[in-house]
């Protein structure tokens, strides 16, 4: 049996990328800038929180004047709203994964200032115990992989990640990690042939299929 798996949150957990997408449309438009597309919002995705932000509106995702506290306010405005429950099951899920003595942890592209919110929204508090987060400049996920192996001294087969997006399958392979490809969200569709090319360990297109799935590794 593994002995942890990694959750990515967007798509995975909740069906929460629309509300990603909105969030970021709406905080620049309320910022008095043009609405961005949400082709426009997605060409950032990989980055953190700041990082999209900071594209959107051409401002460092270190400056002092990037609105990241309205960006955060409009954020959980929407959550109710555009995402209001994870997928069905998720927090009993990650109990019984728990349960049965295997490790649990986030590692998201979001930083805290989002991933937080959607943690307590959706009711997961205490479920995870590591959580790995974004940076503004790049996608860091093969980073936090490696960074976990090494805090729990683990090798690349004593754990399995679980992303939606493609690029969650090319960085989880660059570190030797196994990944499901989570293909359940609304969005799914989109990328299916994107992550396909990619040849996940596994794809699983119904979310009931993912905890026999964990549980049998």
């Amino acid at each position: 049996m593994i002995k942890a798996v990694l959750f990515d949150m967007d798509g995975t957990l909740g069906d929460t990328l629309p509300l990603c997408i909105e969030a970021y449309r709406t905080c620049v438009g309320e910022m008095g800038r043009m609405r961005p597309t949400e082709d426009e919002v997605v060409s950032h995705f990989g980055l953190s929180d700041r990082g999209v932000l900071g594209a959107l509106l051409g401002i460092s995702p270190d400056s002092e004047t990037l609105p990241i506290g309205h960006f955060v306010e409009v954020y959980e405005r929407l959550h109710p709203v555009l995402a209001p429950a994870p997928f069905d099951g998720a927090a009993e899920m990650l109990r019984t994964v728990r349960r049965a003595g295997i490790r649990t942890g986030i590692i998201s592209g979001k930083e805290h200032y989002t991933a937080l919110p959607t943690i307590r929204h959706y009711g997961f508090e205490g479920l995870f115990e590591w959580c790995g987060f974004g940076v503004p400049t790049h996608n860091c996920k093969h980073e936090r992989l490696q960074q976990v192996m090494q805090e729990w001294n683990l090798r690349p087969d004593e754990l399995v990640y679980v992303g939606d997006a493609p690029s969650d399958i090319e960085l989880s392979h660059r570190v030797g990690v196994r990944i499901i490809n989570a293909a359940w969200a609304s969005t799914a569709a989109q990328e299916e042939n994107a992550c396909l090319a990619l040849n996940p360990d596994w794809r699983l297109t119904r979310f009931e299929e993912l905890l026999p799935l964990i549980l049998s590794l």
